[in-house]
């Protein structure tokens, strides 16, 4: 069973659920969101702090089995030497982001292009970063438009009708950028192409 907990020192549900809508991976319902090996170890009736592997903004609070996801509060993340949250660079270095774009479609300066994508995910683990930012632009760095990740780390927008960009720069694709979370996450981007219909 996985709960969302308040968080330490004090901080209440509201600043709580801040933190964790700035982008944790939760689990609100079954099925909601992967469980990690963590979490899983509580079932055996473990109690005390684990580190939430993929995500270590958060950690996770055993307690009779139930595993309880707590966010540490704004810039910090969770140190398992110490079982608390501390300032990211006491911890480890930040830690590098990987994204990835796939094919859009213009269909005319009219309406615009569609299925703008991205995936953003820590490097080297599978998990995506959800609820985190990402802003399409050309390749030239005109903005396209932005979107937030969903609980797999993926992101989709389409551009406002009636662009008033030149087709060619259309045409030369587009880039998807994450700008990181200082100390915390690296930035990254990727390039994509954009055809037409």
């Amino acid at each position: 069973m996985l709960r969302i907990g308040k968080g330490p020192a004090g901080k209440g549900w509201a600043a709580s659920f801040a933190t964790l809508a700035a982008g944790a991976v939760l689990a609100l319902g079954v099925g909601a969101a992967p469980v990690s090996a963590a979490e899983g170890s509580c079932a055996g009736g473990a109690t005390g702090r684990l580190p939430r592997l993929q995500d270590q903004r958060f950690y996770v609070q055993c307690a009779g089995g139930v595993a309880t996801v707590v966010a540490c509060p704004t810039g910090q993340v969770y140190a398992p030497g110490t079982q608390l949250c501390e300032a990211p660079e006491l911890v480890r270095p930040a830690v590098a982001t990987l994204t990835t774009a796939g094919p859009a479609k213009l269909n005319g300066l009219l309406f615009g292009v569609r299925n703008l994508s991205t995936t953003v995910r820590i490097a080297d683990a599978p998990a995506g970063l959800d609820g985190v930012p990402v802003t399409f632009t050309t390749v030239g760095g005109r903005t396209l438009c932005t979107a937030v990740t969903d609980q797999f780390g993926a992101a989709r927008c389409d551009t406002p009708a009636r662009l008033t960009i030149p087709l060619d720069e259309l045409l030369r694709g587009y880039r998807a950028t994450y700008a990181g979370i200082g100390g915390i996450y690296l930035p990254s981007s990727a390039t994509a192409p954009i055809a037409l219909l």
